[in-house]
């Protein structure tokens, strides 16, 4: 769901060995290089923050001014392009909080049903999912959860103290099914933020600049962004090295007005920084399915953090949801939407996930692609979903039309990938005792 384009398109630059002008060129691509993949969540996080927010009320499409939840009215679909990888199976509401006046309330529901899977993910400026809110944490009568920013102090009985003062809430609430939309969406509509609305952004994001230079914005984004949210002291010093070249956190920088050696710096080191990042969101064995359980909390591992943010930003941890990724088949060959492949599913062998499980298609630009029946998933709860005799589940993946169309799983006429989404991961795949099938081309 996404109105201007994402920060690595498709066509991002490849790896290639970098040749330098200068001494000083290759000192600051050197030096900006870990930048890059450092920065990369954290500035996918506030261009978010932007598109979202630049509103004077809220949308039923996921956007709204700050402290001011805004809750979808159907499933999102191609359509639908703020955020990379949504699912399609639920519906989303989603808020930006600044804690930066003080702590933030939010209002949980009653559950309408016993059954009914939500989860309220929050995430910080660098994408850390530090905590879910869900069935499994709170009541079924719902109640108030108190948000606490750094250094605040919680005035209610239940708080969750946030480490930063920007926090993204990330709703996900299921739709059983088409007859099931009107109760979902009333559940979804009795979230709310209890904070007067209209808090003002963090500076970083008022102050956002788009040049249509690539790399000068990024780091200009990026510098103005570490000022309002620094680095931990033990990550200062991956700014050591750019001070060499008078590039210093503390001041106020012109990059497009540096010298051209060090401007060429930062453009080599912004290629290379997202031809890295791009590379590693794709299986470096040319695997079928891959998947990480650290997702969520990355520590400093900034290049899964990064990778994450480029090709599934707003990821849950893995106790919550597993997101396993598929680029290429059983051969080691990338998915094409002109081949033919299968899915298939062994008796008794479907994902083990205790609240739900799908799969989802996504063309190389990261979104749904538009399909003659409208369908961008294939899970436990497709309506009409027919199993073989042997109790096995097979779904076709093609762009041409299959012949079960029951199970059909549309693609684009070129290049795509899967995700499938686990939520509430039973203990034996998170054990590694569960293998999903290779998706195999049968053409």
């Amino acid at each position: 769901m996404n109105m201007n384009p994402p920060a690595a398109p498709a066509g991002a630059p490849t790896l290639a060995a970098a040749t330098y002008a200068s001494p000083q060129q290759a000192l600051v691509a050197g030096a900006a290089l870990p930048l890059v993949i450092y920065g990369y969540a954290l500035i996918e996080t506030l261009r978010t923050c932007r598109l979202q927010t630049s509103v004077c009320a809220a949308t039923g499409y996921g956007r709204a001014p700050m402290n001011t939840l805004s809750a979808s009215e159907r499933q999102w679909t191609h359509e639908d392009r703020d955020i990379v990888t949504p699912a399609n199976d639920l519906l989303y509401f989603c808020g930006w909080v600044n804690l930066a006046d003080g702590p933030v309330t939010l209002r949980i529901p009653p559950l309408p049903d016993p059954g009914r899977y939500y989860v309220i993910e929050l995430l910080d400026v660098h994408t850390n999912n530090f905590e879910n809110l869900g069935p499994r944490n709170v009541a079924a009568e719902g109640g108030e959860i108190e948000l606490v920013g750094p250094g605040q102090k919680a005035g209610g009985a239940h708080a969750v103290s946030c480490p930063s003062s920007l926090v993204w809430l990330l709703g996900r609430v299921l739709v059983q099914g088409p007859d099931d939309l009107a109760v979902a969406r009333a559940f979804e509509q009795g979230f709310a933020l209890t904070r007067t609305p209209g808090a003002a952004r963090p500076r970083c994001v008022d102050q956002w600049q788009d040049s249509g230079r690539p790399a000068l914005d990024f780091f200009h984004n990026l510098f103005n962004a570490l000022r309002e949210f620094p680095p931990a002291a033990e990550e200062l010093g991956i700014l050591t090295l750019l001070r060499k070249a008078g590039i210093r956190l503390e001041d106020d920088i012109d990059f497009a007005a540096l010298r051209p050696a060090i401007v060429a710096g930062l453009e080599s080191a912004y290629a290379q920084g997202m031809a890295v990042i791009e590379a590693h969101t794709r299986s470096q064995g040319r695997k079928c399915w891959g998947y990480s359980l650290k997702l969520g909390m990355y520590g400093d591992d900034w290049l899964q953090r990064a990778c994450t943010a480029m090709k599934g930003l707003g990821a849950l941890r893995a106790d919550e949801a597993i997101y396993a990724m598929a680029d290429f088949d059983a051969d080691g060959a990338p998915l094409d939407g002109r081949r033919r492949y299968e899915l298939r599913f062994a008796p008794g062998m479907l994902p083990p996930a205790q609240a739900f499980w799908s799969v989802s298609l996504y063309g190389e630009d990261r979104y749904f692609s538009a399909n003659e029946i409208g369908r961008y998933a294939v899970g436990d709860r497709t309506p009409g979903l027919r199993m073989e005799a042997d109790g096995s589940l097979v779904i076709p993946i093609s762009h041409a039309r299959a012949q079960q169309q029951e199970n059909w799983l549309p693609a684009p006429a070129g290049a795509f990938y899967l995700i499938l989404r686990l939520y509430h991961p039973a203990p034996s795949f998170l054990q590694g005792q569960y293998t999903i099938p290779a998706v195999r081309r049968v053409d």
